[in-house]
């Protein structure tokens, strides 16, 4: 069951929901969770860009050649940037 059923609304020019639009999908949020954030104090990140990904990505492909021990610690290390890029534990 949802626990949130009581709604604020706000007014806001075409060109603020444009932005603020665009500030919520940057973060991966939807309107509504980027606003709630905002109003309770939360600052969300960002997500880093697909070619972060992309580099991460490739970083894997090379640890899955390596030697194994070596393969082992690249790909260790490699997750470890993955999660502190899209914050991770």
């Amino acid at each position: 069951m949802r626990k949130r059923s009581v709604g604020i609304n706000v007014r806001v020019t075409v060109t603020e929901k444009k932005k603020v639009t665009m500030l919520a999908r940057k973060c991966g949020l939807s309107l509504s969770e980027y606003l709630r954030q905002r109003a309770l104090g939360y600052e969300p990140g960002g997500h880093p860009p697909k070619e972060v990904f992309d580099v991460m990505d490739k970083i894997d492909e090379i640890a899955e050649s390596c030697q194994p021990s070596a393969g082992t610690k690249i790909a260790a290390c490699a997750d470890e940037i993955r999660n502190l890029l899209i914050g991770g534990n």
